[in-house]
């Protein structure tokens, strides 16, 4: 069952799952711990133990098949494999669907999501998701922006903070950028800072400038909390960190279709 006859194709997996295993092990090393990298680690290293020990690994499968309690468990387990590689799939092209798909007209805002501060200075991904703010503004000149995030416990300033500053510091005009400083979830981001375009009197499209890899659930998200339609700006994810936060995203997106949040 499931034996691998062809050494090529034996190498090309061990490959595989090594590469991916240092890819979900590595961001461990900067203190990232969550279901996307430990998910992750666990089917790269049951995929390369699949690989290099596939003689036994099939005789032990067979035995187990042998028996009916056993059939019908592998049976079921197999199902249940396919099932969620095909639902991941389907998940991964929306979202690069929703990160890379053209605004339908002119956006007149862009929410940038927060993202945790260092002291006062912003981390990697929260200076990528202004970068990607900011190159929305320089696109279009009449564009405000709505900074938003709360302060936490070991952040010196808030996250809106931050990105107000950053956003000045690249020579962005402080009238363009309105401020929502209380927020501490997405949710939060979006609904608060729905409320501040509101109370501006801003109705129109709107973009949201987060990781690409989060577009599809915050814009899912904005749907629930009524704004109006919008559009991604996608910020730039390292390569470090792709794979733990594309896998730890597809666990977001299931928990936000199931609770809402």
């Amino acid at each position: 069952m499931l034996r691998i006859d062809s050494g090529f194709l034996r190498v090309i997996l061990i490959l595989i799952s090594i590469f991916f295993i240092l890819e979900f092990w590595l961001p461990t090393t900067v203190g990232i711990i969550n279901i996307g990298n430990v998910f992750g680690l666990g089917c790269s290293i049951v995929l390369l133990v699949f690989a290099a020990f596939n003689k036994r690994v099939s005789a032990l499968l067979d035995k187990i098949y042998a028996c009916r309690a056993g059939k019908i468990t592998l049976r079921v387990l197999g199902i249940l494999i396919v099932l969620g590689v095909i639902y991941c799939l389907i998940l991964s092209i929306l979202m690069l669907h929703s990160a890379y798909r053209k605004p339908k007209s002119t956006p007149q805002a862009v929410i940038i999501l927060g993202c945790k501060v260092r002291g006062t200075n912003p981390t990697r991904m929260l200076s990528e998701r202004i970068k990607a703010a900011y190159n929305a503004m320089q696109k279009y000149p009449e564009m405000i922006a709505v900074v938003s995030g709360g302060k936490g416990n070991d952040e010196d300033i808030s996250e809106a903070e931050c990105m107000r500053r950053e956003l000045m510091k690249k020579g962005i005009a402080e009238s363009r950028i309105l401020i929502e400083d209380q927020s501490t979830s997405t949710s939060e981001n979006l609904r608060f800072s729905h409320s501040i375009l509101e109370e501006n009197g801003i109705t129109g499209n709107i973009m949201i400038a987060t990781d690409g890899y989060h577009e599809m659930r915050a814009q899912y998200l904005a749907k629930r909390e009524n704004l109006p339609d919008c559009d991604p700006a996608p910020a730039h994810t390292t390569l470090l960190m792709f794979p733990t936060y594309w896998v730890r995203e597809w666990f977001g997106l299931t928990h936000a279709f199931i609770f809402g949040d």
